[in-house]
């Protein structure tokens, strides 16, 4: 959960107008007025609309105790027209949201950490980017120093390319081996797996856009997606099978039995009755999402990210997992 956070009308004006751009990008988030705002700990991100000073005087303490685990903590100016990510912001994903935010707003996002500034792409961001395992901290260390006086090698598996600003931070090199070599450091990927639910006789362009629009949501190159799932009641169903055919990715079909497995060990994934009472499982995409990145691991059910909840659209559910 992302807590917009307020203190006056015009505050608030512009947290639901930032609820608006949430939305769209499928993050859960909470408009909430500063006087009932409560830390719980467990939130994914904090967007404070007051002045900094506030947010450092009266919250800051509250939030941080480990760079590598922190909710992103950002702050905007009451117009709306600056967005200054203040923690967490590589590996939190401050700079993510500062940037989908300013984006949408139009506003400016006023960097201040050392490889932003410089327009740099310090490992641990590089990490985000590419869905990689996370850095050790002294490595975050050697490396972001390091970035920031000279050209760093690295090396990407064969069929991945540069994103962003990575071309002007690292000379990049290929090979045929499934992990990403930064300097001396190597880092394994993660698994990106996609749940694929639909109606039946579903035609196959919109099974298509729809994985489009999903991969978009959470700026995903297609490229960067190991596999496909869905559950037998859809092992035949034309529109999918030809979609991730052209896709040239694998695809993981699912019994009801192991979908229903899921639902024991996770709480929250979306359950449909209606789903129920004609198929026999609570849901398609979420689970199966799930239950690849675990056949291609082995990683238990509660270790795998729900990165996008079920999306959907034109008849199509869309889900997908890392881990």
């Amino acid at each position: 959960m992302i807590k917009v956070v307020y203190i006056t009308k015009r505050g608030e004006i512009l947290a639901n107008k930032i609820k608006k751009i949430l939305d769209y990008y499928y993050y859960e988030s909470e408009v909430i007025y500063s006087k009932n705002f409560k830390i719980s700990g467990s939130e994914r991100g904090l967007i404070f609309i007051m002045a900094m000073g506030i947010v450092l005087r009266k919250f800051i303490d509250k939030i941080k105790n480990d760079k590598m685990t922190d909710a992103f903590v950002v702050v905007c100016s009451e117009d709306g027209k600056y967005i200054i990510p203040i923690l967490s912001n590589h590996l939190g994903g401050g700079n993510y949201f500062s940037n989908l935010i300013a984006k949408n707003l139009n506003a400016n996002v006023v960097f201040t950490t050392a490889t932003d500034v410089n327009g740099k792409v310090g490992i641990d961001e590089l990490s985000k980017m590419y869905f990689l395992e996370v850095p050790k901290r002294k490595d975050i260390l050697k490396i972001n120093k390091k970035v920031l006086n000279e050209k760093v090698d690295l090396v990407l598996p064969k069929n991945w390319k540069p994103i962003g600003k990575v071309l002007s931070t690292y000379d990049i090199s290929y090979h045929n081996e499934d992990y990403v070599v930064v300097d001396d450091i190597i880092l394994k990927p993660k698994k990106v797996v996609v749940g694929v639910g639909s109606r039946k006789n579903i035609e196959g362009y919109k099974v298509y856009w729809v994985i489009k629009k999903a991969l978009f949501l959470r700026n995903i190159p297609l490229w960067r997606v190991d596999a496909f799932s869905t559950i037998d009641v859809k092992k035949n169903e034309k529109g999918i099978l030809e979609t991730v055919e052209n896709f040239r990715k694998p695809l993981f079909i699912f019994g009801r039995d192991e979908v229903n497995e899921v639902y024991k060990f996770r709480n929250d994934l979306e359950e449909s009755f209606f789903v129920f009472k004609t198929i026999g499982v609570y849901g398609v995409s979420e689970p199966v999402s799930i239950l690849g990145v675990k056949k291609l691991t082995g990683k238990n059910f509660d270790e795998i990210e729900l990165i996008l909840k079920k999306f959907k659209k034109d008849g199509v559910s869309i889900a997908i997992s890392v881990g």
